[in-house]
């Protein structure tokens, strides 16, 4: 088998930390102090240490510390090296083997688990060579996942954060509309088709509700198909899901008791018993106590996140150079 040479080393190239300043708006001139006290200058650094502690930001990049601890001390973190050694934590073989036990219901054999983090030390250095090459930068998939971590942490940073009773209340009280159960009607059906019938379907189905109405069986009569016989207590949009929108608005329109119809649906003619009534109600709140609990952390995340991009937005000026096919033309066209 011939030699082949191995490839040199990949070699860190270490540069000198540059800070870089934070853009102010334009017109705006950096806070200068011209007192040269020693007292000024304390408490000039304990007013801004306040003022940052009360920025949203501040308080999310501390919590996010907080939980990517935690997650590195249950997790193990991720494998560690320098140049081409490569060491995977504890933590990160007991998760490997965590998530076969997960997947197959059994944990898994050394051999498996040699095999695992075999794949996973593979994955590790083929991440860093694409890395070292530069096949990160500009890469849309991993920008957009980056940004999609970055959301993850802030939405977690927001759930640490449970809802009071007070809380819960006021929100429902806020939302009383969005929690309202529709009205609901239970019904039965029998169906009369054109395709099988033809033009005297209408007559046929005039016929047969007569019939209905002085009290004759109702399974001796209609054509099959594949829509239910009946349906128990449903909202407008559940029954619109299986006959159609215009079929649906049909029965919650109407207030006839007994047989009606017909009530045309996509495939066919329909005569209708509405069976049973129940008109929209405002819940008690111990019924939907934990939806507004999940809605109120849902918006409290939402809110995070937008306030958390905001903030960041207000720390980047953003240059736009437009092609010149759109510089003169006006917005929106």
């Amino acid at each position: 088998m011939p030699c082949v040479p191995a490839s040199p080393p990949i070699r860190a190239v270490l540069r000198p930390f540059r800070s870089v300043p934070i853009r102010r708006p334009s017109g705006t001139a950096p806070r200068m102090s011209t007192d040269p006290s020693p007292q000024a200058g304390l408490s000039s650094l304990r007013a801004s240490g306040s003022r940052a502690i009360r920025e949203p930001l501040f308080q999310f990049l501390l919590v996010a510390i907080v939980l990517f601890t935690l997650n590195s001390l249950l997790n193990g973190g991720e494998a560690e090296g320098d140049g081409q050694t490569i060491t995977i934590p504890e933590g990160r073989v007991l998760q490997i083997a965590e998530s076969y036990r997960l997947m197959s219901g059994r944990a898994p054999s050394r051999t498996e688990l040699e095999a695992l983090i075999a794949d996973y030390a593979d994955e590790e250095i083929a991440a860093r060579e694409a890395a070292a090459l530069g096949l990160d930068a500009d890469d849309t998939i991993i920008r957009r996942r980056l940004q999609q971590k970055l959301t993850f942490l802030v939405e977690d940073s927001a759930a640490t954060s449970e809802p009071t009773a007070e809380d819960l209340a006021a929100y429902f009280e806020a939302h009383r509309e969005d929690y309202i159960l529709p009205a609901r009607l239970a019904f039965r059906q029998i169906m009369v088709s054109p395709d099988k019938r033809g033009d005297t379907a209408p007559a046929e189905a005039a016929a047969i509700l007569e019939e209905l109405k002085a009290g004759t069986n109702p399974t001796s009569h209609g054509d099959p198909s594949m829509l239910p016989k009946s349906m128990t207590l449903s909202p407008e949009t559940g029954i619109a899901m299986v006959f159609g929108q215009s079929f649906a608005a049909t029965l919650f329109a109407s207030d006839k008791e007994g047989w009606f119809g017909p009530v045309r649906s996509p495939i066919g003619l329909h005569l209708v018993e509405i069976t049973s009534r129940e008109p929209a109600r405002m819940p008690a709140f111990a019924e939907i106590e934990a939806q507004v609990a999940a809605d109120w952390m849902a918006e409290n995340r939402a809110f995070a996140r937008s306030e958390f991009e905001e903030d960041l937005r207000e720390r980047y000026d953003v240059t736009i150079e437009w092609p010149e096919a759109y510089r003169d033309g006006p917005a929106g066209e």
